[in-house]
């Protein structure tokens, strides 16, 4: 019996143990849905399975040295992978259709960029733009590949398959009811919910659980390189991540300002100092409407250790809620600081409609925290 071997956080280990055995017992399915939250790892196992089956070792596998291990890991072999892209980039003339010595990025080239940065570092939460998506073109460009005749096994990650619209899921669940042979297919996603339940019944779900604190660490070391500062990922930050690797990258470079931010935002609420406060937010330039968001994120998380707080229950900002001083607020109760959350909830949906702009949004918000309670 060929034995097989994937790699990745203990946390995740019960996961991979049902992956393996299906794969020693030669009862792989030919779809698969890995779902859970953004930056744990989801395509970092994606991976790990498409070298295990594309492996032809005789004994171990994934082998890492034969040709299919190789194809698996090669960022120019672009066939193996469904990514999101921008309009203009799912656009672009293909390899085959632009004329010899062309300087012009083919649709190839993009895809090329982006697997190439997934494979540097599969925990990152910021590679694809928010205006991406997975167009019927895109899957239209993966199954006219299906046509190259071969014996080998063949694999496609469709990464954050949740952002495909609506042509394009049709096009893919056509491709589900009837799978070429010896082919698989990878899906990745944070929001299984967004994505067609017809696709969903077809796949076999596995959902990957967070991450310890210490493998956040762990895991962010392995893959931030030598220039990354690990004095960096305080106990806020990695209280912030709640288990993934990813968003504690993310929050390392923005999370100690905004961290900050948030603190004097709960404090001049309170205090009515709207003036102050305003020219803060105007200096911190929260114009782009998912940096406001991941912002209203971070204050959310310290509303909620308020309420920790007050309960006695363990924080998961620490140095944060202490600099609130809830304490010196003592009009501050917990249905308060509920109704804060939920004003919090309602500008971020704002935020993502568009209907107002992000700092608007803020500056609205700061008069309605704590309304009543001031």
């Amino acid at each position: 019996m060929i034995e097989y071997t994937l790699h990745g956080p203990v946390s995740q280990e019960r996961a991979r143990i049902r992956l393996m055995s299906s794969l020693r017992e030669n009862r792989f399915p030919q779809s698969i849905l890995i779902d859970g939250p953004a930056g744990i790892g989801k395509k970092a196992l994606a991976m790990e399975i498409a070298r295990a089956l594309q492996c032809t070792d005789p004994n171990m596998r994934p082998c890492g040295h034969c040709f299919g291990c190789r194809m698996a890991d090669d960022s120019g072999a672009t066939e193996g992978w469904v990514v999101p892209m921008e309009s203009a980039e799912a656009h672009a003339r293909s390899s085959d259709d632009v004329s010899a010595g062309s300087k012009a990025k083919t649709i190839e080239d993009f895809k090329k960029g982006y697997i190439e940065e997934i494979q540097k570092n599969p925990y990152r939460v910021d590679i694809f733009s928010t205006g991406a998506f997975i167009s019927v073109d895109l899957i239209r460009l993966m199954t006219s590949s299906f046509a190259m005749k071969g014996d080998r096994i063949r694999t496609v990650i469709i990464a954050e398959a949740d952002r495909m619209n609506e042509s394009a899921s049709n096009a893919f669940l056509k491709t589900l009811e009837d799978v070429p042979p010896n082919t698989y297919f990878i899906l990745t996603t944070s929001s299984r919910e967004k994505m067609l339940q017809t696709i969903r019944s077809r796949c076999l779900a596995l959902h990957l659980l967070p991450l310890s604190d210490d493998e956040v660490r762990s895991e962010v070391a392995k893959v931030a390189g030598e220039e990354f500062d690990e004095t960096s990922l305080t106990d806020d930050i990695v209280g912030l991540a709640v288990g993934s690797p990813g968003k504690a990258l993310y929050y390392a470079e923005h999370g100690a300002t905004w961290c900050k931010l948030a603190a004097d935002f709960v404090q001049k609420s309170i205090r009515g100092d709207y003036t102050d406060l305003f020219l803060q937010l105007k200096d911190m330039s929260l114009d782009d409407a998912y940096e406001a968001n991941r912002f209203l994120e971070v204050l959310s998380f310290l509303l909620t250790d308020m309420l920790r707080s007050q309960a006695g229950a363990p924080l998961r900002l620490p140095e944060t809620t202490q600099l609130v001083g809830i304490s010196n607020y003592p009009r501050i109760n917990a249905t308060a600081i509920e109704l804060a959350l939920v004003a919090v909830q309602e500008t971020m949906s704002r935020i993502d409609s568009r209907r107002i702009s992000p700092s608007m949004s803020m500056q609205a918000l700061s008069l309605k925290l704590f309304e009543g309670y001031k």
